[in-house]
């Protein structure tokens, strides 16, 4: 939570939240990304990108992350997921994104990895115990409104 950096939904301050390790070459990371749209009105989530999938994973994310708007460059990069020539949005050249943010990436990548996880996306909530409650892209939006205690 504290070392990690992601991409805040907006929403009314206070919402419970829920952080979510995903990859931008991820179609599974896509899919999660739809079925939690719903909840962002009640939930923060916070996605935070990581670089697991291929060449293009972390310059994306290093894009998204610098973007005046994140959390709508996300969803810009989400709409051009099934795009046939390219997956998500275009990137710069590489060697002109700021190195300090594409590090930022390394570090959610890290603490991916330390978490022992092997796939994404990959998510937290914090419940209202202060429990953080695992969930992937499998879960319903049933589910997931129970998990998110909003049931």
């Amino acid at each position: 939570e504290k070392e990690a950096t992601g991409i805040h939904t907006k929403g009314p301050a206070g919402r419970p939240k829920a952080y979510v390790a995903f990859d931008t070459q991820c179609r599974d990371c896509w899919h999660a990304h739809k079925v939690l749209e719903a909840f962002t009105d009640r939930i923060e989530i916070i996605y935070c990108p990581i670089s697991f999938m291929n060449i293009h994973s972390e310059p994306q994310a290093t894009t998204i992350l610098i973007s005046k708007d994140p959390e709508a460059a996300l969803a810009e990069h989400f709409k051009h997921y099934t795009d046939v020539d390219f997956p998500g949005i275009r990137y710069p050249a590489v060697e002109t994104l700021p190195v300090d943010v594409r590090d930022k990436v390394w570090t959610n990548t890290k603490l991916h990895r330390r978490a022992g996880c092997r796939a994404v996306p990959y998510g937290v909530f914090k419940n209202s115990k202060g429990e953080y409650v695992p969930f992937d892209e499998r879960l319903t939006a049933e589910e997931l409104e129970k998990l998110f205690e909003l049931k």
